[in-house]
C-alpha cells in the first residue's frame, strides 16, 4: 500500500507546485519549521526521501557532508543535476536506497530529515530502527508528516477506481475505517507519532504544526493560513513537525 522512501505527492488539493511536491512556499515552510525546532548544521546529514533535492540543498549549506536517498531514479537525476557544478556538487552524495535498509555504519549522522515521507512507508517501525541506528547518539530525526487532524487528505481521495479531490470527501482523515479505505498514505496525531518514536528509542523533544502554503491560492488566504499558525488553531494544520533525539552524550 505504501511506497518506501519517496516524497509524498500533494495530489488533489491543489497544494503543491512546480519545483517539488510541495511548492516554494511549502519548502520554505518546512524548512523553517525544523530549523526553528533545532538549528541546522554539524557534521553530516541524511536525508531521506530526498525527491529532487529542494529541501536537500536548503539544508546542506549547515553540513560539512550530505547524504541524500530515494527510490526513485526521476527525483535522484534531479538532484543530481541540481548540485552539478555548484560548491555542493562534492559535498551532496545521492543515493538509490530505501530507508528499512540503510548502507550505511552505525552512529553515522548528526541529523536524519524525512520530509512528508513516513506516511508512505511499507514497513514504519522497520525504517525508523533504521534511523536510529545510523543517528549518532545525541543525534535527532527531523520529519514532517501529514496531521490527522486536518480536515483534508491531502494525498486526494480514492473513490471509485479514481483519485479525486480531498474536497470530495472532508474530514476523511477523522474517520480512520473510512481513511484507511479511501487514501494510499497514512496520517498521524501526536501521540501516535510520538509513541512509534519512542519504541523504535527515541525520544521527541519538539512538536509543531504547519497550515497549508496555499502557493497556487490568492494571497488573502496564503496570509490566513500563515496566521493561523499563531493561533490555537495550528494544531488542525496539514503538516506535523517533529524532531526526536537518540538519547547519548
Amino acid at each position: 500500500m505504501h511506497k518506501q522512501g519517496t516524497v509524498a505527492m500533494n495530489g488533489g488539493f491543489g497544494l503543491g507546485g512546480p519545483s517539488s511536491a510541495f511548492g516554494v512556499r511549502g519548502v520554505t515552510k518546512r524548512i523553517g519549521a525544523v530549523c526553528r525546532q533545532l538549528p541546522a548544521h554539524g557534521d553530516r546529514l541524511l536525508d531521506v526521501g530526498c525527491g529532487d533535492g529542494a529541501h536537500t540543498v536548503e539544508l546542506a549549506e549547515g553540513y560539512v557532508r550530505v547524504d541524500a536517498i530515494d527510490i526513485e531514479p526521476e527525483g535522484l537525476d534531479a538532484l543530481s543535476a541540481r548540485v552539478a557544478g555548484t560548491r555542493l556538487e562534492n559535498r551532496v552524495g545521492v543515493h538509490k536506497m530505501s530507508v528499512d535498509a540503510l548502507a550505511f555504519d552505525a552512529n553515522t549522522f548528526d541529523r536524519v530529515t524525512a520530509f512528508e515521507v513516513i506516511e508512505h512507508l511499507d514497513d514504519l517501525e522497520g525504517a525508523l530502527t533504521e534511523i536510529h541506528r545510523v543517528l549518532r547518539p545525541g543525534g535527532a530525526l527531523s520529519l514532517t508528516a501529514s496531521n490527522r487532524w486536518f480536515p483534508f487528505e491531502t494525498h486526494g481521495v480514492l473513490w471509485g477506481g479514481r483519485r479525486r479531490s480531498a474536497l470530495t470527501a472532508p474530514f476523511l482523515p477523522w474517520v480512520r475505517p473510512l481513511h484507511e479505505r479511501m487514501s494510499d498514505a497514512r496520517s498521524f496525531t501526536s501521540q501516535e507519532l510520538g509513541r512509534l518514536l519512542r519504541g523504535c528509542g527515541l525520544r521527541v523533544r519538539a512538536i509543531d504544526y504547519l497550515m497549508p502554503p496555499f502557493d497556487r491560492r490568492p494571497e488573502t488566504l496564503r496570509t490566513v493560513s500563515d496566521r493561523l499558525e499563531g493561533t490555537p488553531l495550528r494544531v488542525f494544520g496539514a503538516a506535523m513537525v517533529l524532531t526526536a533525539v537518540k538519547p547519548g552524550l
